[in-house]
This record gives structure tokens, sequence and C-alpha cells, in this order.
């Protein structure tokens, strides 16, 4: 008879586990536990998939210590998925290392460029679940309008080396406008983007639980972000080495504008060396087209040094210990970090008469403008990312507690996991364009003469300006050319003739390219 009502509530107890199971399974908070584990899971594979900050590191490594051309072949490689990331660094460390698949790589960067700014770089339909539900990284790089700029200076500066001036200033005319409506631009794009976060925030569990209004995200921007001022951000995005090129190389050949670019390029810069720039365009202007043609003949420098800012990460981290549960809140949140580099100076080691270069651009200011126009649709994002995955693990728990106080807890505990692991700040930007860019100026003189160009008191290239026999076939023949010394380049140029030197200079080696002679 015991034996019997043993069996009896045996049988009882497995009815009600039962029960309590099938309402588990028919709640659909089962489903959601398993969507939340699977959750953790994506989170750590999306994270490899995306193009993450130690394929960026290996390629810089590479790109800066050991061989520009070695870096543009890794490059190629991550690049084969049409990665927008990944083609403009092959595309512009493919100019540097003369690579024939250079044009290709910087056309499609453009291309893609061109669509996601159509868009909305800001913007993007994946961010209504997948970016919310795990982070940024899961989606497409979507470039910036910086990089965008300087995609169209680095074709034209290919342009101008092949010889095929007409194609350089095009895309000169497009990197300046597309710097141009850089402001106006994000002021519709932030507008948009933060009208999309807080409709998905008011639309979603997680409204009335954590305030998102501005006044909470300055906050974050006060906090987080202090040390934006430290990069001297140039105002209304404009590059001033764009706008120098475009001036130098319009009025080599006598056109107008090029003078009004000179001019925007010293306001920004102020270098002394665009001044005289000015005044020696001002003069040749003013000369009568009856006159005989000046004799004057100028070598112009463009030296890029140095590596650009990178993204570190700032998290927010706060364990939510309540009397319904224990919770995670979470966001993380991009910073731009200074990468540590040796100060080098650059001169010019002979008799010329200007003997110094002078700061053109300093690209850090430049990315840390638009970073900052960025800076609240982000961290908006961000702070409404947190609150719905905070609202996702309270109702998995509460869920799971009606079932069984055990499933809550487990509930809970696989929620916080999800959060914790889901949250991780968009740190994708491309590593090979310099910190700054220089400029010096040479005069050549009436006879023969070297300069060494100076990274402290190592020469990285030597010019020898020389005459030019004036027979065209033998001109050809004579033609300029880069000479891969052990030590460093050596290029040859026409005392006669007008001139525009370029150089990526690395702390490996200098890479040295003729990209203009006048004829």
């Amino acid at each position: 008879m015991t034996s019997l009502v043993t069996r009896k509530q045996g049988h009882t107890r497995q009815t009600k586990r039962y029960a309590r199971t099938r309402k588990w399974l028919d709640s659909g908070v089962f489903g959601g536990l398993i969507w939340i584990l699977g959750a953790i899971v994506l989170a750590g594979v999306f994270g490899g998939c995306a193009t993450d900050v130690a394929k960026l590191e290996h390629f810089s490594k590479i790109y800066y210590q050991d061989s520009v051309p070695k870096a543009h072949k890794l490059a190629q490689k991550h690049a084969k998925d049409n990665d927008l990331l990944w083609l403009i660094q092959a595309g512009v460390s493919g100019f540097q290392s003369q690579s024939p698949a250079a044009l290709e790589l910087l056309d499609k960067s453009e291309e893609q460029l061109l669509a996601f700014e159509k868009d909305g770089i800001l913007i993007s339909a994946l961010a209504q679940t997948g970016a919310t539900l795990v982070n940024d990284n899961v989606l497409e790089y979507r470039g910036n309008l910086y990089e965008g700029v300087f995609v169209n200076y680095y074709k034209a500066l290919l342009y101008l080396s092949n010889g095929d001036t007409r194609r350089a200033r095009v895309e000169l005319n497009r990197a300046n406008d597309r710097q141009r409506r850089a402001k106006d631009y994000y002021a519709k794009q932030i507008a948009k983007a933060m009208a999309q976060e807080q409709a998905r925030f008011e639309k979603s569990e997680a409204n009335g639980l954590v305030d998102t209004d501005s006044k909470q995200v300055d906050k974050i921007l006060h906090q987080h972000y202090s040390n934006l001022a430290a990069f001297s951000a140039f105002e209304h995005f404009i590059n001033p080495s764009v706008s120098y090129l475009s001036g130098l190389i319009f009025a080599l050949q006598g056109d107008s504008k090029g003078l009004d670019y000179l001019k925007e390029a010293y306001g920004i810069s102020q270098s002394k060396l665009i001044a005289q720039d000015l005044e020696y365009f001002l003069k040749q202007k003013a000369v009568s087209k009856k006159s005989s043609k000046s004799t004057n003949a100028f070598t112009w420098i463009i030296l890029e040094e140095g590596r650009q800012v990178r993204k570190t990460e700032a998290r927010i981290d706060l364990p939510l210990l309540t009397t319904q549960g224990f919770y995670h809140f979470g966001i993380a949140l991009p910073q731009l970090e200074s990468t540590p580099q040796p100060s080098n100076t650059y001169t010019l080691g002979s008799s010329a008469r200007e003997s110094s270069f002078e700061l053109l651009a300093y690209i850090d200011g430049i990315i840390a403008t638009e970073f900052e126009k960025q800076l609240q649709a982000i961290a908006t994002r961000a702070l409404v990312s947190g609150s719905i995955k905070l609202a996702i693990q309270i109702a998995l728990h509460q869920g799971l507690e009606q079932v069984d106080p055990g499933l809550g807890l487990l509930g809970a505990l696989a929620g916080h996991l999800y959060s914790r692991a889901s949250t991780s700040a968009d740190l994708r930007i491309t590593s090979v364009l310099p910190r700054q860019i220089l400029l010096a100026r040479i005069k050549h003189e009436n006879a023969q003469q070297e300069v060494q160009i100076l990274r402290g008191s190592q020469a990285i290239t030597t010019l020898h300006i020389q005459p030019c026999t004036p027979n065209p076939t033998e001109s050809k023949a004579q033609a300029p050319k880069s000479q891969h010394a052990k030590s460093h380049n050596t290029i040859a140029l026409c005392l006669g003739q007008d001139s525009i030197l370029y150089i990526r200079d690395t702390p490996a080696r200098a890479y040295t390219r003729l990209i203009f002679q006048a004829p």
C-alpha cells in the first residue's frame, strides 16, 4: 500500500514538472533563452568575421615597420570580399608602391563610398536589428567623408604620375566638392540618425527604463571625449593638402582657379611657402602673354609622415542588482588615440634657398573634426542599444521566473552574459593615412645641383637637378625615374622644368614618386 502511494506521489510530481515545462515551452520563453544563448555565441563569431583590430594592427606593423609593397599584398587579400576598409588600404598602399592594381582598387573604393554616402553613412537598415542585438561590428564598414576625399586625392596623384592631367583635374574637383558639402551632409545625416534611434527606442520595451534624452548623451560625451580638443580639429572639414595640390596644378597650367585654391590652403595652414607661391603665381599672371616665358623653375615636395590616429574603446559596465534580479547595462564607445611615434624633423640638405619643410595639413585634426560630428549619433545609438538589451534581460528573467524561480535565475545570468559579450565599440578605421603632410620648395639654380631630403641627419631621397636634352625623343629617354638604392631613393629632375615630388616616409623607408613635370 505504501509503495502504491509513493508511486502515485511520484507520478503527481512528474505531472506537475511536465505541466511547468509545457507551460515554459508554450510561453515562448524557452525560445527566448535559446536565442539569448545563441546570441552570446554569435557575438563572438561576428567579432571574428568583421574587420577587426588585430588584422588592422598586423597590416600596420608590416606597412610602417617592414615594407609597403608587402602590406599592399596583404590588404589585397582582405579586399577580395570588397570590404571598403581594405579596398582603401590596398588602393593607397598600391599607389605608394606603384602597383598596377592601385587604380582599380581606388575606383572600387570610390564606387562603394558613393553608394554608402547616398544611403547614409550614419544610417543603415541593419541598425534596426543586427547592431542592436549584437553591435556595430556586424555592419558593413561604410567609411567617412575624409576617406572619400583622400581616395580622390590619391587618384589625382596617380593620374598625375601617369601624365594624365585631365583626369587628375577631375579627381581634384571631386575631392574639393566632397569636402565642401561635408558640413551640410553631416547636419542632415545626424538629424536622420538621431530620429531613427529615438523611434527605435520608443517602440522597444526599453522605453521608460533608461533616460536617453540629449542631456544624458551630452553627459557621456563630456565625460569621455574631453581629449578631442588636443587634436586641434579643422573647421569646415577642409583638407588644406587637397586645396593646395589643386591650386598648384591649376596654377601651373595657367588656370586662374588655382589662385583661389591656394588662398584657401593658405587661409587654413598659414604656410609661408604657400604665401610665396601665391606671390609667384600672381606675378606670373601679371606678365604679358607677349613677354618671354619665365626662366624660374621649382620643385615642390609633398611629404607624408607618421601614422594617423587609431580608435580605442571606452566602456561603461553597470551591474544592476535589484530585488527583481541581477542585470547588466553597458555601452561601449570608440575614442581617438594618437599612435606612439617619433618626432621627426625634415630638412633639405643643400645650398637651396628654401631649406626647410612646413606643415601643410594635420590629418589627425581632420579626422577628429568628422569624428566629433558623428559622436552624438554614435553615443545615442550605444545608449539605445544598451537600453534594449537591458529590457531583453528583464523580460527573459521575469518570464522564466513565472515558470520556475531557478529558471529565472538562469535566464538572468544568460541575459547578463549576452549583454556583456555583445557590447563592443566599432574600432575600425583606416591606418594607411599619414599623421601630417609637409611641404617644401626648391628653386632651381642655373647650374646642376644636388639636394638631399633629410629625416634628422639621415638622407631619405637625393635629387639630381640637371639640364635636360631639348630634343623630344632624347628628353623622353632621359625622363626622370626613381632608382631604388639600398639606403634611399635617387630622383633625376630637369633644371628648366617645374616638378612636383611625392614622398611617403615610414620608419622602415621612404617611398618617392615624381608625380608631375611641366613640359
